[in-house]
C-alpha cells in the first residue's frame, strides 16, 4: 500500500484514528462482524501464562492466511425463478459472479421483479483459506513472547505479550490490556469469523513528539475446530507517514500434536 508524507495533518488525522476508524474483528455497527460478549466470571488476575501460552504460535509454526469471501445462498431466488419458468442459467451466472468477487446483477430473464430478486438473494461472508501459507517467528525474552516475520507476516513484526500481565506492547510505543472475548454460534451470524472465544486487544495512542498514532486490534480466538485465529487490524501513522489501514488473519493448529478437525 503506498504511503504518504503527512505531518501537518497530523492532529486532525491521530483523532480520526482515535475514535475509531480501523476495522474492528469483534463487530460494532456497520462492521458486518458480530458483537461478542466480554466473557463473565474470569478471573482476569489469573496466571496469563496458563491462559495465552495455549494461543500463541511456536516459532516457525506454520500458518493459513485466511480472507473473508462471499458465499451466496441463491436457494428461494431459484425457486421463485423456476415457478415463473425463469431461466435458472442466468442465476447460476449470477451466483458464480458474486463468488468471483462481482455484483449481483439482475436479469430480466429471471422473469421475477428486480425487487424480488434483491429481497431473496442471500450473500454472507466466510473465513476462507486464501491458498497460501507463512511461517510464524516467535521469540521469548524474559517474560514477553514475541512476534517476528519469517515472511508474509510483517504487520506482526514486534508485538509483544506479557505473560505476567497479559498486557501487549506494540511497536509504535503504546500498549493494550487484554479482554476475555465470547462470540457464540447465535450471536455469530454473518460474521466471517463465526463462533469464536478468546482475548482480544484494542490500542489507541498517539504521539505528536514522535509523529506517531495508531489504532488496532489484535484478538487471539480459538474455534470450534479446535484451531487459533489471529486477528490484526491496524490503522496508524508513524513518523508523520500514514500508513493506513491493514489487516492479516492467520489460523493455525496448535500443539505439538495438532488434533484439529476439518472445517
Amino acid at each position: 500500500m503506498m504511503t504518504r508524507r503527512l505531518r501537518p495533518t497530523l492532529p486532525a488525522l491521530a483523532a480520526a484514528l482515535l475514535l475509531g476508524s480501523a476495522l474492528w474483528p469483534i463487530g460494532g455497527a456497520g462492521s458486518g462482524l458480530a458483537t461478542g460478549v466480554q466473557a463473565q466470571g474470569m478471573n482476569t488476575s489469573a496466571d496469563w501464562r496458563g491462559r495465552l501460552m495455549p494461543l500463541l504460535p511456536q516459532n516457525a509454526e506454520q500458518a493459513q492466511v485466511m480472507e473473508a469471501r462471499p458465499r451466496i445462498s441463491v436457494a428461494e431466488v431459484r425457486r421463485r425463478v423456476q415457478n415463473v419458468g425463469g431461466d435458472l442459467r442466468v442465476l447460476d451466472q449470477v451466483a458464480l459472479a458474486v463468488q468471483r468477487g462481482g455484483l449481483p446483477l439482475y436479469d430480466q430473464r429471471l422473469k421475477i421483479s428486480e425487487a424480488d430478486f434483491r429481497r431473496y438473494l442471500v450473500i454472507q461472508q466466510e473465513l476462507q483459506p486464501s491458498g497460501r501459507t507463512v511461517k510464524l517467528g516467535m521469540s521469548q525474552i524474559g517474560n514477553r513472547m514475541i512476534f517476528g516475520d519469517l515472511g508474509g507476516t510483517a504487520l506482526l513484526r514486534g508485538i509483544a505479550v506479557d505473560l505476567g500481565s497479559g498486557e501487549m506492547y506494540f511497536p509504535e510505543g503504546f500498549s493494550a490490556k487484554p479482554e476475555p472475548w465470547l462470540v457464540t454460534n447465535a450471536q455469530a451470524g454473518d460474521d466471517p469469523l463465526g463462533a469464536r472465544s478468546g482475548y482480544i486487544w484494542r490500542v489507541r495512542g498517539s504521539n505528536p513528539t514522535t509523529q506517531t498514532a495508531l489504532s488496532g486490534h489484535f484478538a487471539l480466538f480459538i474455534v470450534p475446530d479446535g484451531s487459533v485465529l489471529i486477528s490484526y487490524d491496524r490503522t496508524g501513522i508513524i513518523n508523520g507517514t500514514v500508513s493506513g489501514t491493514n489487516r492479516l488473519i492467520l489460523k493455525f493448529c496448535p500443539g505439538p500434536f495438532p488434533v484439529c478437525r476439518p472445517s
